[in-house]
């Protein structure tokens, strides 16, 4: 950065009603990808970013710039000129009087999703595919950690090459988290996502009995089982007891729940997991993608065990479970906990809650949310540190339209 000051400075009026006077202080010189921010009394600040095909005029207009206090707004002037003004927080009263004096004509606020999607629906040739969606409709987003490398303990995708970046996003509404970047879906939970977290049908059987050998204390799935057996105790009536695991894995859970008695589905997209579920397991399997299953009977228990995160869209997903809760029975959600995890409570973006295989990842609000979003209430939501270290949520979930015991 190279700053010239005009020392005495530049001098002169300007303005339609009182005269102006205004001072021009000096020029500042950036390089690509240099920044100057510039500070009101008040703690307002705004950033003018130096690229190399010209300039951030201003950060995100709803998001850091708005989280910052000030307010975009499109102005123009009585001869059609169009300005673009930063306005503080509380001093639109201020603006007005400004506009009035110079005959000016506030057009629109660009400051909030409305209208700036109003904006842009007025040119469809220009629309972008909107963001991943947040449980609570608001999408304010700021983005808050980006990586240009993987995170330690974060499984390699060939795909990937050696090209890498994504960048996490946070809701400033309900304090959601998403992570956004060119992956396509199909590569991270097809196959693929097997291949590079176990290898092959061994590794998923080494993996398996690895983690059925855990002590109580150890075991992420002990605390999982205890919780929910002693749940359905109260909230599940006598008889036949049935539970559908939706993306069941390594079938840990069901190989529980088969233990204590339940009778167990299992239901996963890719062939060598529903095998591993039937042969290794001895539970029923079908091979299937959620969204397109059809008459696939009720259940007491529908579990989705760290499943939500993995897609695009977690509503959708939970809202099909409805059609699929038995009489008195309830879904079981199990959710990262990016609340807990991230700064500046937890140890940070570098933890798995905040992998790459993860779109969403949640707060306890969008947790709650997610749930209404989807036709449920909840009955219970848990926060907790598991002994593997995650930072997990868990709720209990019921559909509005249907009563527990």
């Amino acid at each position: 950065m190279k700053w010239t000051p005009l020392d005495p400075p530049r001098m002169f009026e300007t303005g339609r009603g009182e005269p102006i006077c205004m001072k021009d202080c000096g020029r500042i010189a950036l390089e690509s990808d240099e920044q100057v921010t510039f500070v009101t009394e008040s703690g307002a600040e705004y950033d003018v970013a130096r690229k190399s095909w010209g300039f951030y005029a201003t950060p995100s207009l709803n998001g850091r710039l708005l989280n910052f206090g000030l307010r975009a707004a499109l102005v123009r002037s009585h001869v059609g000129k169009y300005y673009l003004f930063l306005v503080e927080r509380g001093q639109e009263v201020e603006l007005q009087s400004y506009l009035d004096l110079e005959q000016n004509r506030l057009v629109r606020w660009l400051d909030n999703d409305d209208d700036l999607r109003a904006v842009e629906a007025s040119q469809p040739t220009l629309r972008a595919p909107l963001p991943i969606e947040c449980p609570c409709g608001g999408n304010r987003f700021t983005t808050v950690h980006m990586y240009f490398e993987p995170p330690l303990g974060e499984v390699r995708f060939a795909q990937f090459g050696n090209e890498y970046r994504r960048e996490v996003f946070r809701c400033g509404l309900c304090g959601h988290f998403i992570s956004v970047h060119t992956m396509a879906p199909s590569s991270l939970y097809g196959g693929t996502y097997v291949d590079s977290t176990y290898g092959d049908e061994r590794g998923m059987r080494s993996a398996f009995e690895r983690i059925i050998a855990l002590q109580p204390e150890k075991s992420d799935n002990y605390g999982r089982l205890r919780r929910l057996l002693d749940f359905a105790e109260t909230h599940v009536g006598p008889g036949p007891r049935t539970v559908l695991d939706v993306g069941s894995g390594l079938c840990v859970f069901l190989y529980g729940m088969k233990r204590a008695g339940w009778t167990c589905t299992a239901l996963d997209p890719d062939p060598r997991a529903v095998k591993h579920a039937r042969e290794v397991v001895g539970v029923e399997a079908m091979m299937a993608d959620w969204f397109e299953t059809v008459d696939i009977g009720q259940y007491d228990v529908i579990a989705f065990n760290k499943v939500l995160e993995h897609v695009k869209d977690p509503v959708a997903m939970l809202r099909k479970a409805a059609e699929h809760v038995a009489p008195g029975g309830f879904v079981y959600v199990e959710l990262p906990d990016g609340e807990s995890a991230a700064p500046p409570y937890g140890e940070g973006f570098g933890r798995e809650e905040f992998f790459i295989e993860h779109w969403h990842i949640f707060s306890l609000a969008s947790a709650s949310l997610l749930a209404e979003q989807a036709g449920f209430r909840a009955l219970a939501i848990d926060r907790l540190r598991e002994p593997s270290t995650k930072y997990t949520l868990r709720a209990f979930l019921v559909p509005h339209t249907k009563r527990s015991l």
